[in-house]
Formats: C-alpha cells, structure tokens, sequence
C-alpha cells in the first residue's frame, strides 16, 4: 500500500540549532537521526503539558511549536504536525491550500529565514563596534533565574552599559500571545528587551501592538537605518513615534520618525522595555497647555462679556434709562449666567439699587471716567461724587457707600479743583476718625462687593481690607 506525505507544514525552526528544516528533507535523513529528532520534539512536548516552555521545532509561520509525526512503513512518510490548535496559521493541518498558494509560502518562509540571520548577524556585527556593549551572543539559551525549568532563547543578547539586553527580530507574523510570554519572562529575569522590525506596517497587527504597548515607540531598521548605521559607524534605529500635537484646540495624534542609537534611549526598570520617546508624559504636558489654553479662552470671553455688560450700562445711562436699554442690560446678566465663571454673589448686577439712575454702579463709572454717568451734564465729577457720598441706601443709612466712593476717588483720581479736593481729604478724615471711634456711622455696605471686584478690578486691594465694615 501506498502512502503520500502529509507535509502541510513546509518549513520549521529548530530551536536548538537555530537552522531552517524543509519538511522534504525528514524524507532523506536516516532512521536514527529522524527517531532522535521525533523523540526530541515528544520529550518537549510532554514537558509542556506538565507546565514547561521547552520546545524543539517551531513553526516557521506560526512560531507554534511542532512535534514530529510518521507512519511506520518507510521513511516516505514523515511530517511536522502542530501541537495544538493554529487556525490562523495557513500551514495548520485543517487548512487546505493550493499548490501555488504552498509554493509561495515555502519560498516566503525560506526568504525570511535567510533574512532573520542577515538581521541577526547586523545587530551583533554594529553591537560590537560599540564601547558599551558586551558578552554578545546570537541565538544562545537563556535560563529563568526565578521559574526553574523556563528558559528563552533571544535572536541577540548583549550587555549594554551592564545592563542585559536582548533583541528579537520580528519579520513575520507572531502570536501576540508569544510576545506576552517572551515580555513577561525577561521583565520577570530583568532583561530589556527591544523588538525590531523591518519596516513600520501600522497595517500589520504586530506592529499596532507593540506601538500602543511601548509608549508608542517602534524600534524600525529599514534600508534607511541600515545605510545610517553603516555610514555612522553606530547601530542606528528608524525611531517611529507618535506625536501628539495641539492644533486649533484640539489634540491630534501623529506618526513621525528620526534615527535613534542606543545613546538616546530610556531603559526603565518598571516594564523593562526601552524607549526613546515619552508619548504619555508628552500628552499630559500638550492636555495641561490645551488646558490652560482653554481656560485663557473662556476667561478672555467672560471678561469681554464683562465689559459688554459695561457698554451697555452706558448706553443704558445715556438713554436717560429707557426701557429698551434697561431689558438689554439685564438679557446680559442672564448670558452671563452661561459662563463658568459666573457666581451666585453676581446676581446683584440686576438689583435697581446698584445698575439704576444714580445708583452704585453710575457713581463708580463716573469716578473712573472722570464724566458724569446717568446725571446731568451740566455736573462736574465732584458734584457726582459728593452726591453719592450722601446717598443713603436701605437700612445701612445715608452714608452706606461712601467708603467705596473714597477709595474709587484715592484709585482713579478723577479731576477736581483744589477746593474740591480739600472737601474730600476733609470728609475722609471725619469718615477715618467715625471708624476708629466704632461708631455706625458711615459703616460700609459690602453686598456689592463682590460684582465692585468683577467689573472695577483696581478696587479689589481695597474691598479685600475690613476697614468700615
């Protein structure tokens, strides 16, 4: 009876030598060699299912562990086999593939194979031109200090700076499952490890994977790392990052690269995974700007509101108060109310007896712009203020304001005749020695205080004291 091959995997990886085996040549080896081999790949098999790490043959596609499989007439009959479920693996044994589509992965798997050393012995040959580096090694077995039995075999190890440092090449497809394992056991034993690729395929999930898992750093040497590295003299990355950048308020994500040596990269003890680029701290510096930005913003809207509200304050005073300025001048304070900055203590802003005619707000206009607002033309400032010093206000009797009116005149110094000036400084000395005295007098009213502060900040030094109150 006749039987044909069953070589569904083409091409496997022998751990132990680090050689490429086409699945035809198990056809041409003796028996003794294949029944070592066969007996190799069960002993790590039966070593896996009690826990163990330890694997033989891998696959070339997959890196999924094989063991090896036979029929007992011949040797004609001999064929690597998955230990496991590898449905995603195009040479798994419950994939059927065309003739071609096999033919174009023997010769993928071979190319690659042939490339994965090139990259090998490139990272070993320019580690040793540095004076950092030392005790370089290609494909040589590294034990778990911590978990007897595991143990790893890295594609180039090296000491950099002291520091144990291993690199893997990852040109084909791998498990992410694989790479999990492969992180945890050198963070576990407090090796680095840099994964390096041939290109930056973003479309290729390995890729994706390890960007969003390193800070967004892509260790990269492509053609143009490698002319760098050879012109250089210095082992030299293409260093893809992504950027965050504040654009228009807004923060957009970026992808841009640079060469990067071992010089300029970060080795940090908490994941074990060097990088040369700190998206994270660059985002939280990018959000406090947009932040603070935002905030600028906000406030340059409020206080142009504010001094909207002013505006038409004015234009509500020069009307002789009409009510159409009246009802525009209040639909503002609603407006305002929008805003983050608003607070509850400025809801007096609609109160008659502060925006009304001849009320707090018109003196203080008055006294800042040195003209009188909401009464006669005909008045000079100084008749404005010595009003306004008389006028009484609720049940804090008729001198209720005329603190606040004092330090607007001290602040603003509108124009006054020497006269003028005199009666002031006079009434301010009664007004000091009626509060030294405690008396009732001229105790200060302080519900406006803090819509004085909002719209006539100059005044806030003085309304922050407690003198009068």
């Amino acid at each position: 009876m006749t039987y044909h091959p069953q070589q569904t995997v083409k091409l496997a990886i022998d751990c132990l030598s680090g050689e490429m085996i086409q699945a035809e040549t198990l056809l041409q080896i003796d028996e003794a060699e294949f029944s070592g081999m066969r007996r190799s790949a069960m002993s790590a098999r039966v070593e896996r299912k009690r826990g163990g790490n330890t694997v033989r043959f891998l696959c070339a596609i997959c890196r999924q562990a094989l063991f090896l499989s036979r029929r007992k007439e011949g040797n004609a009959n001999r064929w690597f086999v998955h230990d496991g479920k590898s449905e995603e693996c195009p040479w798994y044994e419950g994939n059927k593939l065309t003739p071609e589509q096999t033919k174009a992965l023997i010769y993928r798997g071979q190319q690659e194979g042939a490339k994965h050393q090139e990259y090998k012995n490139f990272l070993a040959h320019w580690l040793s031109k540095d004076s950092h580096v030392s005790k370089i090694s290609q494909e040589q077995t590294t034990f778990s200090e911590v978990v007897k039995g595991e143990w790893r075999r890295p594609d180039v190890k090296c000491l950099y700076k002291g520091k144990p440092l291993v690199f893997e090449v990852q040109l084909s497809y791998t498990f992410l499952s694989d790479v999990i394992a492969r992180d945890e056991f050198y963070k576990r034993e407090k090796i680095f490890i840099v994964w390096v690729f041939s290109k930056f395929e973003l479309n290729r999930a390995a890729v994706t994977d390890e960007a969003f898992f390193n800070r967004r750093n892509v260790f990269v040497l492509d053609d143009e790392a490698l002319k760098e590295t050879t012109d250089q003299g210095v082992l030299t990355f293409s260093g893809y990052r992504q950027l965050p950048k504040l654009i228009n308020k807004n923060i957009y994500d970026t992808w841009e690269s640079g060469f990067v040596s071992l010089g300029y990269v970060t080795f940090p003890t908490d994941t074990f995974r060097p990088y040369f680029y700190n998206y994270e701290a660059e985002k939280t510096a990018l959000l406090a700007l947009q932040s603070k930005e935002l905030q600028r913003i906000q406030l340059q809207t409020w206080q142009q509101s504010v001094d909207e509200f002013i505006d038409l304050a004015i234009d509500h005073y020069e009307s002789d108060c009409d009510d159409d300025t009246k009802n525009a001048l209040l639909s503002k304070v609603d407006r305002l109310k929008d805003s983050s900055y608003w607070r509850e203590e400025f809801k007096a802003l609609k109160e008659y007896e502060f925006n009304g005619w001849h009320g707090v707000l018109s003196v203080l206009l008055s006294i800042k712009l040195n003209r009188p607002i909401s009464y006669s033309k005909d008045f000079t400032v100084y008749q404005v203020i010595e009003a306004g010093l008389r006028t009484s206000y609720k049940d804090f009797g008729k001198h209720a304001n005329a603190i606040l009116y004092l330090w607007a005149c001290k602040t603003y110094k509108p124009t006054m005749t020497t006269k003028n000036h005199s009666w002031i400084s006079t009434y301010a000395k009664k007004v000091k020695s009626s509060i030294d005295n405690n008396e009732n007098i001229y105790r200060r009213f302080t519900g406006y205080d803090e819509i004085i502060k909002l719209l006539f900040p100059e005044l806030r030094k003085h309304l922050a004291t407690t003198f009068g109150t």
